[in-house]
C-alpha cells in the first residue's frame, strides 16, 4: 500500500508563527490516484520530522510498530536526504527555488517532495511503500493568488503556459484558453510569448499597484501579463546592455493598439525620475492623438487601426527615460474619400463635430455629419455621375458607435495635444484644414455645354468656404480644381479635367491635405520627443520598441491599401515563425 502525504505550502506567506495547511493521503494505487484519502494537519516552520511522522501515524493510524522516516527529493529520481528527527520540513523547503513552489497543484509534482519511508529493523530504508509529503496552499497563499501576486494552482483547463499542457493539440490549447477566459484570465504564456485575448470591456489589472508588482520578476513567477513582458524587455535591456523590441500582431480587433498602450505606460513607469517625467507625459499624451487621426471604426472593430506605428523609447545607461520617437507606416488614404458599408471615417472628424462650441463650429463652418460627403456615403456613386450621393437616411445610426461620448472624447484629444506641444493656434490651424477637406469633398462638377469636355463647379458657394479654411486665394482653388498644366518645348498649356476625372482629382488634393497633416502631426510629435542632449553628447542611448502593426481583415471589398496591410501581416508572421524556429534550433 502507497501512503503520500501531499504539502505544497508557501514559506513567504507568513511568519514562524503562520500555519500551513497539510494534506495527507493514503492509496492502494499510485500517489494522487482516484480513491486517495486526504488528512488535513498544520504544521509550523519550527515543526520538526519527528513531529509530522507522528501527526500522520495518528491521523492515518498507520502501524506504530514499524519506524518511519522523512526523505527529501529535491529532483525527480534524484537521491533522497533522510531527515534526521530534529529537521524541520518547512524551513528545508526555503532552500528549495521558488518555481518548485509556485507550479506544485493538486495534481501532483515530482521534482520537489519529502517521502515517508519505513525503516526496517537493519536500518535500512524499506522501497516497498512510501508516504510522499508536499505542503498545500494554505489560506494565505489563496489570497495571494486571488491577487495576482502568485500565479493559480494549474489544475486542467488553467494552464498558465500552453507549453506545460499533458497533451498539445488543437483542443487542449483552445480548451485551456477558454477556460482561462471565462475566468477573465486573459493573459496566457506559450513560453517567453504572451497570449492576449481581447475581453472588450475594462479589467482592474492595470493600477499602480499591477506596476510594482511586476517590477523586476522573470516570466512564469506571476500571473501572466502584458507588464511582464515589458519588465523582462527593460531589465534585460539593462542587463545585457542590448536593445529590445516588443512585436504585436494579431487579427483587427483583437486589442493590440490596447496593448501597446499598456506597454508603453508600464515602460515609461519603471522610470520615475528626473527629465523622464516631462517625456513619459508626452509619449502618453501622443497615443491618443495618434489614435484620433488614424484609427477608425470598420465592419469588424469599433477602433481599428488603420496605419502601423513603431514607437522606441530610449533611455540612458541607468534605466531612466531618455526620449522616444514615433515611426509611421502607410497610413490608408483611400478611407478618407470612401468606406464600405457600416464603416466609419477617421475618428477626429466625428470628434470635431460633436466636441466644438457654437464659436467654434461658426468659425469653422462646421455642419451635421450627414450634411458632409466624406462622413455620408456608404455606397459607391452612381456611374458616370460626380453628384455626391447619401444614403444614410437608411440607417440613422452609422455616425455613432455604441457607447462612444464623442464629446468626451473630443476634450480627451484637446488635453492630449496639449500634453504633446501643441498650442491653441496651432489646434485651431488643425481644426480648419479638417473642416476644408469636409467641405472640399461637397464639390460636385457638371458640363459647362455640351460641345466641350470643360467642366465647371455645380455649387460654388462651397469654394469661398473652402478657400477661408485654407487661407488661399479662390481662384488658385478653382483653378486647381478644374484644370492642368501640361509643360511642352517651348510652351506652356492648361488643359480642363474632364467630368470623369474631376472628381478623382478633387479627392486625390483632399487626401493629400489628409496625409501631410498625419505627417506633420507625426513630426511634431517626434520634435517634442527629442531630448537636445542626445544630439550634445555622446552618451550611449539604449532602447525598447514597440511595433503595432494593422490587423489582418478580409472585406467584401478589399482595396490597394487592404492588400498591402495584409501583406506586411503575413511577412511579419513569416519572420516571426523563421525567428522562433531559429532559437528553437
Amino acid at each position: 500500500m502507497a501512503l503520500v502525504a501531499w504539502a505544497p505550502w508557501a514559506p513567504w506567506a507568513g511568519g514562524s508563527a503562520s500555519r500551513t495547511r497539510i494534506s495527507l493521503c493514503a492509496s492502494t494505487r499510485a500517489p494522487c490516484a482516484e480513491g486517495t484519502i486526504y488528512c488535513p494537519i498544520s504544521a509550523r516552520k519550527t515543526t520538526t520530522a519527528a513531529d509530522a511522522i507522528e501527526h500522520v501515524i495518528g491521523r492515518l493510524q498507520l502501524d506504530r510498530t514499524k519506524c518511519y522516516v522523512l526523505a527529501e527529493v529535491k529532483e525527480f529520481g534524484g537521491e533522497e536526504w533522510i531527515l534526521n528527527p530534529s529537521d524541520c520540513p518547512v524551513q528545508r523547503m526555503l532552500l528549495w527555488p521558488r518555481v518548485a513552489l509556485e507550479h506544485r497543484s493538486l495534481s501532483g509534482g515530482d521534482d520537489y517532495r519529502f517521502l515517508l519511508r519505513q525503516k526496517n529493523l537493519d536500518g535500512s530504508i524499506h522501497y516497498g511503500g512510501s508516504l510522499q509529503m508536499w505542503l498545500q496552499v494554505t489560506e494565505e497563499r489563496r489570497r495571494m493568488v486571488e491577487r495576482g501576486l502568485l500565479p493559480q494552482p494549474e489544475s486542467q483547463g488553467n494552464h498558465a503556459d500552453l507549453c506545460r499542457l499533458p497533451e498539445l493539440n488543437e483542443r487542449s490549447l483552445l480548451d485551456n484558453l477558454r477556460s482561462r477566459y471565462r475566468q477573465e484570465r486573459i493573459y496566457t504564456y506559450v513560453g517567453s510569448i504572451l497570449i492576449v485575448i481581447n475581453p472588450f470591456k475594462f479589467l482592474p489589472i492595470y493600477n499602480p499597484k499591477y506596476v510594482k508588482m511586476y517590477d523586476n520578476h522573470s516570466l512564469g513567477h506571476l500571473e501572466p501579463h502584458i507588464y511582464a513582458v515589458a519588465d523582462v524587455a527593460y531589465h534585460t535591456m539593462l542587463q545585457r546592455q542590448r536593445n529590445q523590441c516588443i512585436v504585436i500582431s494579431g487579427e483587427s480587433g483583437s486589442g493590440k493598439t490596447q496593448s501597446t498602450n499598456f506597454l508603453i505606460h508600464h515602460l515609461t513607469a519603471l522610470s520615475q525620475k528626473g527629465f523622464a517625467s516631462g517625456v513619459e507625459q508626452i509619449i502618453l499624451g501622443a497615443g491618443p492623438v495618434l489614435e484620433a487621426f488614424g484609427n477608425a471604426k470598420t465592419a469588424h472593430n469599433n477602433n481599428s487601426s488603420r496605419f502601423g506605428k513603431f514607437i522606441q523609447v530610449n533611455y540612458q545607461e541607468r534605466g531612466t527615460v531618455r526620449g522616444a520617437y514615433v515611426e509611421k507606416y502607410l497610413l490608408e488614404k483611400s478611407r478618407l474619400v470612401y468606406q464600405e458599408h457600416n464603416e466609419r471615417n477617421y475618428h477626429v472628424f466625428y470628434y470635431l463635430l460633436a466636441g466644438t462650441s457654437e464659436e467654434e463650429r461658426e468659425a469653422f463652418h462646421l455642419k451635421k455629419p450627414e450634411e458632409y460627403h466624406y462622413l455620408s456615403q456608404h455606397s459607391q456613386m452612381t456611374k458616370n455621375s460626380q453628384q455626391p450621393h447619401w444614403d444614410c437616411e437608411s440607417e440613422p445610426d452609422c455616425f455613432t458607435v455604441e457607447g462612444e461620448d464623442l464629446k468626451h472624447d473630443f476634450e480627451r484629444l484637446q488635453l492630449a495635444m496639449e500634453m504633446v506641444g501643441f498650442l491653441p493656434a496651432t489646434r485651431k490651424q488643425i481644426f480648419s484644414l479638417l473642416s476644408a477637406i469636409l467641405h472640399l469633398g461637397n464639390i460636385c462638377y457638371k458640363r459647362k455645354t455640351y460641345r466641350d469636355d470643360s467642366i465647371d463647379i455645380c455649387n460654388p458657394e462651397v469654394l469661398p468656404v473652402v478657400s477661408e479654411l485654407l487661407e488661399v486665394k479662390e481662384e488658385m482653388l478653382f483653378e486647381a480644381l478644374t484644370t492642368r498644366k501640361t509643360v511642352t518645348v517651348g510652351e506652356k498649356l492648361i488643359v480642363p479635367y474632364k467630368l470623369s476625372e474631376a472628381g478623382t482629382v478633387r479627392d486625390s488634393m483632399a487626401k493629400s491635405l489628409y496625409s501631410a497633416l498625419f505627417d506633420w502631426i507625426v513630426f511634431r510629435i517626434n520634435h517634442a520627443l527629442l531630448n537636445i542632449r542626445d544630439l550634445e553628447d555622446t552618451t550611449k542611448i539604449l532602447s525598447i520598441g514597440v511595433l503595432d502593426i494593422f490587423g489582418f481583415e478580409d472585406f467584401e471589398n478589399n482595396s490597394f491599401e487592404q492588400f498591402c496591410i495584409n501583406f506586411a501581416n503575413e511577412r511579419l508572421q513569416h519572420y516571426f515563425n523563421q525567428h522562433i524556429f531559429k532559437l528553437e534550433q
